[in-house]
């Protein structure tokens, strides 16, 4: 009586069935196939019944040989482990493996799965799929001690490896994995000991691998993820033992795309992250109005919390229509990003970008231990940075910002190891740089900064660039280059400190929507060069201001709203004043008197003599003082009473003519000596009659002048003469030049002694 094997219960054996039992009872060989003739065509509908393998007879199969003795129908050679290779097969069914432990390798090789296989805490040697359609794999819990394969595999359905345990690599190169709507792969908490490999990839879904730990690269090189609107790669908190690559292929020189979100915050990757001409596609809706605006809805990559050993590289021809987002994240290398294009210009009209502006990169808090080299980058939405800490240096040079009327660069309190640079950059909003610490230069030459952002609360306009605060260890540099450092609203200093240069030669500032157009109140600095090419369209504030050099010009002078050197302190100018050079002084003394606007500010006068006074241009410095004085006194007449302008203008004017205010006391010896001369030969003509004739006086006209000119001194010939007629007003006249020659005179020497000004 014949016995009846349980896989024979539904049935005789297909054709395919039985080639694969005429294998099985030999003891040669190394591969056991079912047929060696035509490739079979995976996708077609229709197939040949010869083909077909049962799912059931397959895995009781494959169960019930391990009860097998006397060969080994599946050894290849000695110490390697056994291989079972399916070819060309449509299976039917379903194969149900779950929960054995089988020693096989298991291949198939241009197979047709009909119903999703189930390998649910199976432990096997190994898994390959190549060139295989199915609907799916459900092979949580799984265990191998080998790589797992699937090459040139379409699946219809979801790739179930949750908490698998895989001891080789997990290969997905060349597959098509389609669940619209649902998990492409869902693998939480997957273990992979060597790597995950995904090279031209294409998915349909969400890849799900959040916790997973991956001992090597994870490798999507070339892949396409579509899930839009929702995650395309979900892999919170996962572990890669070396690095994340998500760029061109280099067979097929296919870029990597994504249709999604890349979601791998808490990530933990020992190697690099490589995007580098990688396309993500805004893949999302525009948010809403009432979204937090701390959620950054438009983002592509979100990498909060990562922590990245190597280089994070989004560089070269990088796209996205999102944020990229890694806020207080840690990278051990340099943050490269030269030539990215990041444009959400498409998710909201230009007012509501003003209102609510949407961010093309968010990194607040993160620490980047190298570099950051944001070179050409263009960058529609804005740059947040608050609280980064860059090791290195960060540039940013012959890049374009757009973000008009918003805060295009949001950057306050950044920490910066070395330079800041931004040369020839265009920048389209305001740069809010308050509070920065930088290493070494701050270099914004030939950088041009336009539509400075709107102050909804104030209604003005903020700063093009406001750097309110900084401390900058060497040089701020806003000078012109290949062409000229343009900010059409105000350049902010307030309070920062420069270690030695702040440089605005031939820059362009303000364009009269603003107030100031630099407002340096407080600055501390060694040397300021401000050198504008043409006038300012706004006030130069420097008031309280320090500085040891300083550099000015007319045009700087020439500024709409004037230049406040109130309490503004310096010690030289940059070009020396030669002793000689008068028309420099002069010069120097109408810029003060056009800026004052009427205005008596003795300040700017006192601290012009104290530079000339230090380099020892001791007659620059009384022809400064000579004009403050002379100011002084217009001052002083144009707020007294109508009735005493007069007195006080003419009084002014008499000092001035005659000592210069007591500055230059020389010129009383001379007008004395010239009065003198004059009444001599006026009394010479005109005897005076003594007073008492029985005296007999002599007549001496010299002494006589000389008694009254000089009221200091008594020569006894004033009380002897009685001066008559116009001889009276002579007298008179001598007698009140004389005091007021004295008087300035005492008064030029009293403050030759003490140089006070």
């Amino acid at each position: 009586m014949a016995v009846v094997k349980p896989w024979e219960s539904n049935g005789p054996l297909t054709a395919a069935e039985q080639r694969f039992e005429e294998l099985l009872r030999q003891s040669r060989g190394d591969r056991a196939a079912p047929d060696t003739g035509r490739p079979l065509d995976v996708h077609a509908v229709n197939h040949d019944p010869d083909r077909v393998i049962r799912g059931e007879y397959l895995s009781r199969r494959l169960v019930e040989s391990l009860d097998e003795t006397g060969w080994r129908p599946f050894s290849r050679r000695t110490g390697q482990q056994p291989v079972i290779a399916i070819e060309n097969a449509v299976i039917t069914g379903r194969v149900d493996l779950r929960a054995t432990d089988l020693p096989y390798l298991l291949e198939f090789v241009r197979c047709r799965f009909e119903l999703v296989p189930d390998l649910r805490q199976a432990s096997i040697a190994g898994l390959v799929l190549w060139h295989c359609r199915l609907p799916g794999l459900n092979a949580r819990n799984l265990t191998t001690s080998n790589d797992t394969v699937l090459r040139h595999c379409l699946s219809t359905g979801g790739i179930d490896l949750a908490d698998a345990q895989l001891g080789g690599s997990l290969l997905f190169n060349d597959c098509e994995l389609r669940n619209p709507g649902g998990r492409a792969v869902y693998g939480d908490r997957l273990a992979v000991s060597g790597a995950l490999l995904g090279l031209r990839l294409q998915t349909s879904g969400e890849i799900r691998i959040p916790g997973a730990k991956v001992g090597g690269n994870l490798n999507l090189s070339g892949g396409a993820l579509r899930n839009r609107g929702r995650i395309a790669l979900n892999a919170n908190g996962i572990q890669i033992g070396g690095s994340l690559r998500c760029d061109v292929d280099p067979l097929t020189r296919r870029p990597f795309t994504v249709a999604g979100v890349l979601y791998l915050p808490s990530a933990h990757i020992a190697g690099d992250v490589r995007l580098r001409d990688a396309v993500l596609e805004p893949g999302v809706m525009p948010p809403r109005r009432g979204d937090s605006k701390h959620d950054d809805p438009t983002s592509t990559l979100i990498f909060d919390r990562g922590d990245i050993r190597g280089d994070v590289q989004i560089d070269q021809g990088f796209r996205s229509g999102g944020t990229i987002r890694m806020v207080s994240a840690r990278i051990g290398g340099d943050l490269r990003m030269a030539g990215a294009n990041i444009d959400l210009g498409w998710s909201r009209s230009a007012k509501a970008a003003v209102e609510q502006p949407l961010r093309a990169l968010h990194i607040d808090g993160t620490e980047v231990l190298g570099n950051v080299d944001a070179s050409r980058v263009d960058l529609h939405g804005q740059v947040r940075m608050v609280d980064v800490r860059v090791a290195g240096s960060f540039q940013l040079n012959r890049a374009r910002l757009r973000g008009p009327r918003t805060d295009v660069v949001q950057a306050s309190r950044i920490n910066v190891g070395s330079n800041l640079d931004c040369r020839e950059t265009d920048i389209s909003g305001s740069v809010q740089l308050q509070g920065a610490r930088i290493g070494a230069n701050v270099d914004l030459r030939s950088a041009q900064l336009t539509k400075p952002a709107w102050h909804r609360h104030k209604m003005a306009y903020k700063p093009s660039v406001d750097l309110r605060a900084a401390q900058i260890a060497r040089d701020l540099v806003c000078a012109a280059g290949n062409r000229p450092f343009l900010a059409e609203g105000e350049v902010q200093l307030r309070r920062a400190e420069i270690g030695r240069q702040a440089n605005f030669l031939g820059c362009r500032l303000g364009d009269g929507s603003s107030r100031n157009a630099i407002n340096a109140f407080g600055l501390v600095v060694q040397e300021f060069t401000l050198l504008p090419e043409t006038a300012p369209q706004g006030r130069i504030m420097l008031r309280q201001a320090q500085c040891e050099l300083l550099a000015d010009n007319s045009e700087l002078w020439a500024a709409s709203g004037g230049v406040d050197v109130e309490d503004f302190t310096y010690d030289n100018f940059t070009e020396t004043i030669e002793p000689t050079d008068r028309a420099t002084v002069l010069e120097r003394l109408g810029w003060l008197r056009a800026n004052s606007g009427g205005r008596y500010q003795p300040g700017p006068y006192d601290q012009l003599a104290k530079v000339f006074r230090g380099n020892g241009n001791e007659e620059h410095a009384v022809t400064v003082l000579i004009e403050k004085q002379r100011r002084r006194y217009q001052a002083i007449a144009a707020a007294t009473r109508p009735v005493f302008r007069l007195p006080v203008r003419l009084w002014s004017m008499l000092q001035l003519v005659t000592v210069s205010y007591g500055f230059r006391p020389l010129r009383a010896l001379i007008w004395l000596v010239m009065l003198t001369a004059a009444g001599t030969s006026w009394f010479s003509f005109h005897e005076l009659v003594p007073i008492n004739e029985e005296d007999h006086p002599v007549w001496n006209p010299f002494l006589y002048t000389v008694d009254q000119l000089v009221p200091i001194i008594n020569l006894g010939h004033d009380v002897m003469w009685r001066a008559e007629g116009n001889s009276e007003w002579i007298t008179v006249v001598l007698i009140a030049a004389g005091w007021i020659l004295a008087t300035t005179v005492a008064a030029g020497i009293t403050r030759a002694l003490r140089r006070d000004p």
